[in-house]
């Protein structure tokens, strides 16, 4: 028998008719190289450098309750036709369906189980039956169907080997799912979301950082665009958490830049070529009258009047301070030079691509000016020159770089995206906001509908990666929307209220995300969280200081 210590996976059974996994359990039980402890609702399998805790349930809610309750590597849906008598076979793929339905339809991404730890076990002396099986569960796209060919008329070398063969078979695709898979890089996505984005997303990170074991900073991978460019490339240099939040809360005086628009942004120096565009536009529109290619209408007008309607600021100090910081001691400005992959989003203003600054070929530029370009949202902000071509918000083409992630070989992403609509019932509520306010909320709507739909797909077709989709819920919108993303108020409500609604996201995925994030050698510890929340439920107002950490409780990094 196997001595090898082996760490426990938790494998659930869903067996419709429990006869058959218990029959299943005498085999395995049989083998010189397996210790089995059987139980009635539970089992133990231990062998050849793997370790089974099996529970095993035949009620169809008992199975989802269960599943829902904690976190299993693994489950298996044993829908094997024993020649046993009272046993309903037509009740069994019923069962199967129903319970794969019910994973199918659940509408929280991060909730559903993933189709990939499914295995289902098959079986029948019926042939055709068991071919017909097979094949609904390869339309369903379960992560294995795997067939005792002992229950064949005819198995090949006697009914024993054969089941032999099928216990082997169980061993050798449990451990090339739970053991064999590469573990991948983990990585944060911010997306963007003008000023209160960045509050937002800084709310969200300092509720993970507390929750997790480790520190953030030391995340294998940070992708960012827009608003979360200017986060997530701090990360990136090691700046932690609690310095973003003082520095962008103007809670640190030390550093000589705050975080707002005022008059000394104005793009002035813009004006005289606004000003010769518009002439220029008038003189064309002057010399198609006379040609008589064009007439006096209100719409031409407007169009040259509208020339003279430019970015409205200059984030060139903005770059600067950006600059100033990373040249710090310990910190740099050059991508080359991190420890950590960041990945900045930008979209080329004349070729409608998207760019991502840090990658090959585009690594040589600052990451003080790459973040300058995907946060340059148009009409606030000019277009950034870069190497002879005009960079602009990188959310025009992306609203998060999650692709960009899986394909630097990330199998864990965080993402955070408050770049979302207000959703209302009441009738015409949008039409009684001004028309910036319309403008926004449908530009949201695009990006966040844009990215539901990729993400569906990547999902699907990169079984193996996780990721958890951190937005503000519609209370929060609200509170985020009484004010343009680009003013600078309510820091300390967004950030606090950020922090609320990450620790109530984490508190409902703890159950799955425990396991996800032991994989990675992050222990998830709500503790700490919920001291802080306390501490803001007790206060009369919302104050991020009660989030901040003192310097002898804070984490250290890996070294």
């Amino acid at each position: 028998m196997s001595t090898m210590v082996a760490e426990s996976r938790h494998v659930l059974v869903y067996a419709p008719s429990p006869e058959t996994f218990m029959e299943l359990c005498l085999s395995v039980r049989r083998q010189p190289w397996v210790d089995c402890e059987v139980g009635d609702n539970e089992c133990s399998w231990v062998g050849r450098g793997l370790h089974f805790e099996i529970d095993m349930v035949d009620c169809l809610e008992k199975a989802v309750e269960m599943l829902h309750g904690g976190y299993y590597n693994m489950v298996m849906v044993d829908c094997r036709h024993l020649p046993i008598e009272d046993v309903d076979h037509e009740k069994q793929e019923q069962g199967l369906h129903a319970f794969l339905d019910v994973l199918a339809n659940e509408q929280d991404p991060e909730r559903r189980y993933p189709q990939r730890r499914v295995a289902i076990l098959v079986g029948d002396a019926d042939e055709e039956r068991v071919d017909r099986l097979i094949f609904d569960m390869g339309k369903r796209h379960v992560g294995a169907c795997l067939r005792d060919m002992s229950l064949s008329p005819r198995p090949v070398g006697g009914k024993n080997a054969a089941r032999i063969r099928f216990i082997e078979q169980i061993w050798s695709h449990c451990d090339r799912v739970l053991v064999g898979v590469r573990r991948g890089k983990k990585a944060i996505a911010a997306a963007g979301g003008g000023i209160t984005g960045i509050y937002y997303e800084i709310g969200v990170l300092k509720c993970l950082h507390d929750a997790f074991d480790a520190d953030i900073r030391d995340f294998d991978m940070f992708l960012g665009i827009s608003g979360g460019a200017v986060v997530t490339s701090c990360l990136a240099n090691g700046i932690s958490i609690d310095e973003i939040i003082t520095k962008i809360g103007d809670l640190d005086r030390t550093w000589n830049y705050r975080l707002k628009l005022s008059w000394r942004q104005l793009n002035v120096m813009e004006v005289p070529r606004r000003v010769f565009l518009m002439q220029r536009e008038m003189l064309r529109y002057g010399m198609r009258m006379l040609k008589r290619e064009d007439e006096l209408s209100v719409a031409s007008v407007f169009g040259i009047y509208a020339v003279l309607l430019g970015p409205i600021f200059d984030n060139a100090q903005f770059e600067t301070a950006m600059r100033n910081l990373f040249k710090k001691s310990g910190h740099t400005n050059d991508f080359r030079e991190l420890e950590s992959e960041l990945y900045i989003g930008a979209t080329d203003q004349d070729r409608r691509e998207a760019v991502l600054f840090g990658d090959v070929g585009f690594d040589d530029v600052t990451i003080s000016r790459a973040v300058q370009a995907s946060a340059a949202m148009h009409p606030f902000f000019p277009s950034v020159e870069i190497g002879g071509r005009y960079y602009t918000d990188g959310i025009v083409t992306r609203t998060s770089n999650l692709r960009s992630a899986i394909d630097h070989g990330a199998d864990l992403v965080f993402i955070i995206d408050p770049f979302l609509p207000l959703i209302s019932d009441q009738a015409g509520f949008n039409r009684s906001h001004g028309n910036m306010w319309v403008v926004e909320q449908d530009y949201k709507t695009m990006s966040y509908t844009r990215f539901a739909q990729a993400r569906k797909e990547l999902l699907r077709t990169n079984p193996d990666v996780n990721t958890y989709n951190f937005v503000p819920s519609n209370r929060m919108r609200r509170l985020m929307g009484k004010q343009n993303p680009f003013i600078s108020r309510n820091f300390h409500p967004i950030v606090c209220e950020a922090y609320r609604g990450t620790y109530r996201r984490l508190k409902q995925l703890e159950y799955k995300m425990r396991g996800e994030l032991a994989s990675h050698n992050i222990t998830l510890d709500l503790g700490p969280v919920e001291e802080k929340i306390e501490l803001l439920r007790k206060a009369k107002k919302p104050d991020v200081k009660l989030l901040l950490d003192s310097q002898s409780s804070g984490k250290s990094r890996v070294a």
